[in-house]
């Protein structure tokens, strides 16, 4: 991971004693948030977002970070338990901090809409009950496109009351990022105009885990591993493929699903989507991150496992998974459309012809079978994200693949139509928006007020 220098952390952060509390599972790629709190059922955290100097391919440059690092240290809790994050804001600008894929209490979501954003100098202390297990990821929620790019963003699993046996786990945060010919992070952040606007802000170099070479570790042979992987690019949509090892999918978006996913790859990442795969080394273990060029996909090692010891591969631990959100008869139905206008400066994208902020929230029952129709008219593509609730895929009319599961993300592919389903099960106010953060920015974003 890259390490800023320096940083002036506003809190000090010291680990509870060992013996004061259960560890959680120990998870590879990531140094873990310390636990400031002794209580088997509380995870009490320092976080702090401030600016700093980073070495990148031996050019220094100014990065943003959580805790001195990109991307930000890893949050462990367990399902059922009270999380305390305590914020520090040490940047120049507001910001907040949105926990992606969470279903908490709206109040803690980390949206300017209901959350005052932390000024700088001033802290904030998150706290919310964790009711889902799964691999999550935390980031700005204010000039997200600027924020994200620079550095904030970081990782989170809630275990499950009972995690399964897996030899390893391990966390790979996938990204990319825009440097300019001096090797320095680019300027030209301004979501509006040219390219950026059309397709969001596309890196140029790819980052593993904060590292521009693959990570590297030896895997032992006759073990399973779990490993977790996010993508939190601003805009690029990713592939990721596993090599010399058997595998496959057994959780979307965090959620397990309720049967394996068969490890055929190169699968679809897009932004903000996670997939936990299950891996059982053979000759080795090689995640491979894919992308898309002129002349073809080019495939990236991310991770490479060097094989040792020896014996006869196991079957795969998980085979089934708790059923998903049931889909009863709808009783409310909902459409959006994703569209797009040229502005004053530029291209400007919408949700239902309305920029965000034009219109009022959309209100919708709580509890409520509900049939979300999206409709993709500018022709691109649009991550769709939805905070504090689950949504399951029902049909798409485009070349993108079936997910199974719970999911809060979906890659909407350009002139698709696709039907969600949700029982809007956590009332309050929510977003919903386009996870290319250039769009989010520009207006593809709108709120539902779960009544």
């Amino acid at each position: 991971m890259v390490r800023l220098l320096p940083l002036a952390l506003l809190f000090a952060c010291q680990p509870a004693e060992e013996d004061e509390a259960v560890p959680l599972p120990t998870v590879w790629g990531l140094e873990t948030l310390p636990d400031q709190d002794p209580a088997e059922d509380v995870v009490e955290v320092n976080l702090v977002a401030t600016e700093g100097q980073a070495t990148i391919d031996g050019i220094a440059s100014t990065l943003w970070g959580y805790n001195s690092q990109v991307p930000g240290p890893l949050l462990q809790a367990r399902v059922g338990d009270t999380v305390r994050v305590n914020f520090a804001n040490g940047l120049s600008e507001p910001t907040t901090v949105h926990w992606h894929g969470l279903r908490i209490d709206n109040a803690m979501d980390g949206v300017p809409a209901l959350q005052e954003p932390v000024q700088p100098g001033d802290s904030f202390t998150y706290e919310f009950v964790v009711p889902d297990s799964g691999t999550f990821w935390y980031h700005p929620h204010v000039r997200g496109h600027e924020q994200v790019e620079r550095g904030l963003q970081g990782a989170m699993v809630i275990h499950e009351e009972e995690p399964l046996a897996y030899d390893v786990e391990r966390y790979f945060v996938l990204d990319d990022i825009l440097l300019d010919e001096d090797n320095r992070l680019a300027g030209g952040f301004d979501p509006v105009g040219g390219m950026t606007a059309m397709h969001g802000r596309l890196g140029n170099t790819l980052l593993f885990n904060g590292q521009l070479d693959p990570l590297q570790a030896e895997v032992a042979a006759a073990t399973r591993e779990r490993w977790r992987v996010v993508n939190t690019a601003n805009a690029r949509t990713l592939s990721i493929d596993v090599a010399d090892a058997a595998w496959q999918v057994i959780a979307v978006d965090g959620t397990l699903l309720t049967e394996p996913w068969p490890g055929v790859g190169p699968i679809r990442l897009e932004v903000g989507r996670r997939y936990d795969l299950e891996v059982i080394p053979e000759a080795g273990a090689e995640l491979q991150v894919v992308v898309p060029t002129t002349t073809g996909d080019a495939a990236y090692p991310a991770f490479q496992g060097a094989l040792v010891g020896d014996g006869e591969s196991p079957d795969f631990l998980f085979t089934r998974g708790p059923a998903p959100m049931a889909m009863d008869d709808v009783e409310q139905e909902l459409t959006l459309t994703l569209d797009a206008a040229n502005g004053q400066y530029g291209v400007e994208f919408m949700i239902n012809g309305l920029r965000y902020g034009e219109g009022d929230a959309i209100p919708v029952d709580v509890d409520t079978p509900t049939r979300i129709v999206i409709e993709e008219t500018t022709g691109l593509e649009h991550p769709f994200h939805l905070h504090g609730q689950f949504f399951r895929l029902v049909s798409r009319d485009g070349g993108g693949p079936f997910v199974p599961g719970s999911l809060d993300t979906l890659l909407v592919d350009g002139g698709e139509r696709v039907e969600l389903y949700t029982d809007f099960s956590n009332p309050g106010r929510w977003m919903a928006h386009c996870h290319i953060l250039e769009h989010a920015e520009t207006g593809m974003m709108t709120e539902f007020d779960v009544r």
